[in-house]
């Protein structure tokens, strides 16, 4: 009915020339609150032609907040510390720093670690990826301690330290003993006496500190995050997304109008997900 009636409306149009576009929107206007119930009959005869247009309402909706939102932060970007002597991959040059806030038992946290380590080895002029903690629990804790005593030490080291807790979180998680993390200890080739040396440096327990406090300051509460050029990026992103939103944003920085590519997967009780 309700087609009926737009049909005979634009019949007229096409025909007279006294009705003009405004007229005929009065008109429909009109047809509609004198009979509602016809665009109900309408919608249902046409349900799936309806639930097409909502999703795409809904996408073009949820597309406009996300633009907004990332217009917001390139305008507020994020400035966390970097400093020289934390641990850093890629050169200290490179347009793209990326701010990793990290948890060794966070399952997201060991794929993001590897995405964006994987970047910043091979295209080392393109990216710095600094590393930091947000550890969750107490076992994650003592783990960030141990890799930044490492770094005092032999910032290799670390890094090897890093890919093998990545590489063995769910034993380190279920074993009672210690000896899972004994063996990584012993294969990134310190001693015993070394690492207590640096482990019990009162800097080693601030960078910590540091990094809590920074987080919270930038109200980061789930791990991983990550800060690219200061925007934050919360949760795993496949390495084709990740660099998508690395291009998003340097576009955006750049003034080019582009999609902001969505959230990935993270953990704020990340032993539950192991």
């Amino acid at each position: 009915m309700l087609m009926r009636i737009l049909l005979i409306l634009s019949i007229a149009v096409m025909f007279s020339g006294c009705v003009n576009k405004q007229m005929l929107k009065e008109q429909v206007a009109e047809a509609i609150r004198a009979n509602p119930q016809l665009v109900l009959d309408a919608m249902r005869e046409r349900k799936m032609d309806m639930l097409v247009i909502l999703e795409q309402g809904i996408s073009e909706r949820e597309k406009i907040k996300r633009e907004a939102k990332l217009e917001a932060e390139l305008e507020n970007a994020f400035k966390p510390r970097i400093q020289a002597e934390r641990v850093m991959l890629g050169n200290p040059d490179a347009p793209v720093t990326i701010v990793e806030y990290s948890d060794f038992l966070c399952p997201y946290c060991s794929k993001g670690a590897s995405v964006v380590s994987e970047l910043a080895t091979k295209q080392p002029d393109k990216y710095r990826v600094v590393f930091k903690h947000l550890p969750m629990h107490k076992k994650s804790r003592e783990l960030a301690l141990i890799f930044e005593a490492l770094a005092m030490f032999d910032k290799g080291k670390s890094h090897k330290f890093h890919d093998l807790v990545f590489s063995r979180q769910r034993a380190l998680y279920e074993d009672k003993s210690g000896a899972v993390l004994d063996r990584i200890i012993k294969e990134t080739g310190v001693g015993n006496e070394q690492l207590q040396k640096y482990l019990g440096s009162g800097q080693v327990q601030q960078y910590l500190q540091d990094d809590a406090k920074e987080a919270a300051e930038f109200m980061i509460n789930g791990t991983p995050t990550f800060l690219i050029n200061g925007v934050a990026v919360r949760g795993f992103l496949p390495k084709e997304r990740f660099e998508a939103k690395v291009d998003l944003i340097l576009e955006k920085s750049a003034g080019n109008a582009v999609t902001q590519a969505q959230e990935g997967e993270i953990c704020e009780d990340c032993l539950n997900r192991i």
